[in-house]
C-alpha cells in the first residue's frame, strides 16, 4: 500500500494539467469565433414596402365638448344675500309681533285687574248701601211705630179729626201703620171720620195693596215709603 501512493498524486497532477489544458483551449475558441463573426459583413433584412393602403376612410367627427356653465359666485352669494334678508326681515317682522301682542295681554291684565278693582269697589259700596238701607228702614220702621203708639193712645174722634188734615203720603203711610199693628183701634178712629174721607182713604190703601204696575208708581211708594 505504502507503495501506492506516489502513483496517485502523478495521476491526480496528470488530471489537474488535462483540465487546465481543456480551459484554455475553450477559451481560444471562443475568442477565435468573435474574432470571425467581428470580420463578416452584416447582412440586412430586407425593408418591408408599405402595404397598399386601402381607400381612405372619411375622418371620424369629434363631437364639440359641451360647456357646462360654471356657477356664478357672485349670482351665488347675492342670493344667499337676498335670502338671508329676507329671513332676517321675517323674523324683525315676527318679534315686532310678539312685542305687541305681549304689549296688548299687559295692558289686557291691567285692565282686568282695573275693572276687578271696580267690580270690589261696587260690591263694597253694595253692601254699605245695603247696611245703610237697612238701618234707615229699621229707624223708619220705629219712627212709625212711636207715632202709631201715640194716635192708639188718642181718643178715637181726637185722631180722626187730626188725620183728616194730614197730607195724602203722611196720611196713607199712618193709617196703613195702624190698619196693621192696631187694627182695632184704626177702625173706632175711622168711624169717626167723615164717611166720604174715609171711603176715600180706603181706597188708596187698597191701591197701595196692590202691586205696581209702573216704574212711576214704584218710585211714588218707594218716596212715600222714605218720607
Amino acid at each position: 500500500m505504502p507503495g501506492l501512493r506516489p502513483l496517485a498524486v502523478i495521476a491526480i497532477l496528470l488530471a489537474a494539467m488535462f483540465a487546465l489544458k481543456s480551459v484554455s483551449l475553450a477559451d481560444s475558441a471562443v475568442a477565435l469565433m468573435n474574432t470571425q463573426g467581428a470580420d463578416e459583413p452584416q447582412v440586412l433584412a430586407p425593408r418591408a414596402e408599405p402595404a397598399v393602403q386601402a381607400e381612405a376612410a372619411p375622418p371620424a367627427v369629434t363631437p364639440a365638448p359641451v360647456f357646462e356653465p360654471e356657477p356664478d359666485e357672485f349670482n351665488v352669494t347675492r342670493s344667499q344675500f337676498q335670502l338671508c334678508e329676507l329671513v332676517e326681515n321675517r323674523r324683525v317682522e315676527l318679534d315686532m309681533r310678539e312685542e305687541e301682542l305681549d304689549t296688548r295681554e299687559a295692558l289686557l291684565e291691567v285692565a282686568e285687574q282695573r275693572i276687578e278693582a271696580r267690580i270690589a269697589r261696587m260690591e263694597a259700596l253694595e253692601t254699605s248701601l245695603e247696611t245703610l238701607l237697612g238701618t234707615l228702614e229699621t229707624e223708619r220702621e220705629r219712627r212709625v211705630g212711636e207715632i202709631v203708639s201715640v194716635y192708639a193712645q188718642l181718643e178715637p174722634e181726637n185722631a180722626a179729626a187730626i188725620m183728616s188734615r194730614m197730607d195724602e203720603d203722611t196720611l196713607v203711610l199712618l193709617a196703613e201703620s195702624l190698619q196693621r199693628d192696631q187694627a182695632r183701634r184704626y177702625a173706632a178712629i175711622l168711624a169717626e171720620m167723615d164717611p166720604g174721607f174715609a171711603a176715600e182713604l180706603t181706597l188708596r190703601l187698597r191701591s197701595r195693596a196692590n202691586p205696581p204696575e209702573t216704574q212711576t208708581e214704584v218710585e211714588a211708594r218707594l218716596a212715600g215709603r222714605d218720607s
